[in-house]
C-alpha cells in the first residue's frame, strides 16, 4: 500500500530548508533534534520538506531545543556558519 505524501507548500519549504540547515550546523540528527522537542521523526522531516506545518507550540520547542531566536529561522541568507554544535 502507497501512502500518498502530502503536497509542498512553498512557504513552508523556505522554513523547513532553514530548519534543517540550522539542525545541521548545530550538529544534530533528524531523529535526536525531534526527540527533544517532543516531534516524531516523520513530523520533522516532513515539516524540513515543507509538507507539514508545525503548531507554534512545536515551534516554540524547536526553537529552545536548537537555542536560537525563532528570528532566525525565517532570516534569508543568514550566516550560520557561527553556530555551534550542540
Amino acid at each position: 500500500m502507497i501512502i500518498p505524501l502530502p503536497p509542498v507548500d512553498p512557504g513552508q519549504l523556505a522554513l523547513g530548508r532553514r530548519l534543517r540547515a540550522v539542525r545541521e550546523a548545530r550538529g544534530l540528527s533528524a531523529e535526536r533534534l525531534a526527540g527533544a522537542a517532543r516531534l516524531s521523526r516523520a513530523d520533522l522531516t516532513l515539516a524540513e520538506q515543507g509538507r507539514l506545518r508545525l503548531t507554534a507550540g512545536q515551534l516554540h520547542d524547536l526553537i529552545n531545543t536548537l537555542h536560537i531566536p525563532l528570528r532566525l529561522l525565517f532570516e534569508e541568507g543568514g550566516d550560520l556558519t557561527t553556530l555551534r554544535r550542540l
